[in-house]
């Protein structure tokens, strides 16, 4: 008998929400581990981190709420919403009417909204009433004048920032999905962030480098050499243990990660990372991934400012003892 897509799909979530799985011990998050096709909890604290088991199998692509127990999983041609993420792994809404399995996913902070990409196309797609209640909307960016080059919303979903590199390229304000607001004139802007607080976006030009700072109340906007970095590959915004408006930056060739304090325009420090980032994640509540497995084989690399600000990896699974899988 030859199944269906959607047949397959239901009966892969099945299987998988039919095996109990417990997790003992503090748990720092939830992430997609590509070499396995499958969803994991990391457990522990990062400096002594494990890959706990399986929680979902056969994964196409999956991208978990930050801070959340909920993740969008791509399986069998469709996708879903997985929650319970922390107890018994529960198949929920699935959202027909995307159009392909995106490139990536970027979040609100508070997790109830999200925007599908793919850099180089002409029209993004955005969930809203997440997890339970999930409302699929897609925003045609054929009027910009270049090819998108980073996405990021607001820390409640209300308003989407839009940078698209080119000759004339720049970045741009939606709140509606349908009229775009230019705010820089920046051809090469690599990543965006919003501050913790939605009142300022932040635009890395990986090109200079430099990071612009843009006042949402006035739309005015300041530029931040970073001088030292030659790599600059992600950017996160967050505040520190005293309240300050800080921005994490990656830089991947040089390994190191700075910290900027954004009222003082002062880099408070730049820290080895013992590993080349490719992104900043959000994991848990003071950790970032800033490298994810590409093979079986490699560790995975986390970021993370408490206990103490530095680079810890989680060992590969082969490496755990007892091998989990």
């Amino acid at each position: 008998m030859q199944l269906t897509k959607p047949l397959l799909f239901a009966l892969l979530a099945s299987s998988v929400a039919s095996a109990q799985i417990f997790l003992n011990g503090p748990v720092e998050g939830f992430l997609f581990d590509a070499p396995t096709g499958s969803l994991r909890a990391v457990l522990g604290v990062p400096g002594s981190a494990t890959l706990g088991p399986s929680l979902w199998d056969g994964v196409d692509f999956a991208s978990v709420a930050p801070r959340q127990s909920y993740a969008f999983v791509f399986q069998a041609g469709q996708c879903q919403i997985v929650s319970n993420l922390n107890s018994a792994p529960t198949p929920g809404s699935v959202i027909s009417g995307l159009s392909a399995q995106p490139q990536g996913v970027s979040w609100s902070a508070d997790g109830r909204f999200a925007i599908l990409y793919s850099t180089g196309g002409n029209s993004i797609q955005t969930v809203s009433g997440l997890p339970s209640a999930p409302v699929l909307a897609s925003v045609d960016i054929s009027s910009l004048p270049g090819t998108l080059s980073a996405v990021a919303s607001d820390p409640q979903g209300k308003r989407i920032a839009i940078a698209v590199s080119g000759a004339t390229g720049g970045l741009y304000l939606t709140s509606d999905s349908q009229s775009f607001v230019p705010v820089l004139q920046a051809p090469n802007i690599s990543a965006l962030s919003f501050s913790a607080d939605g009142s300022s976006l932040y635009a890395l030009d990986n090109s200079i480098p430099e990071l612009a700072v843009v006042d949402l109340n006035t739309l005015s906007s300041q530029t931040l050499p970073l001088d030292g970095l030659s790599n600059p590959v992600a950017i996160s915004a967050d505040k520190d243990a005293q309240g300050r408006q800080i921005v994490y930056i990656a830089s991947g060739s040089d390994q190191l990660l700075r910290i900027v304090d954004v009222a003082s325009q002062q880099k408070l420090a730049d820290l080895s990372l013992n590993a080349a980032p490719a992104g900043l994640d959000v994991l848990g509540v003071h950790s970032f991934v800033i490298a994810a497995r590409a093979d079986g084989t490699q560790p995975l690399w986390l970021f993370a400012s408490s206990p103490q600000p530095a680079a810890y990896f989680v060992p590969a699974l082969q490496s755990i003892a007892g091998g989990l899988q």
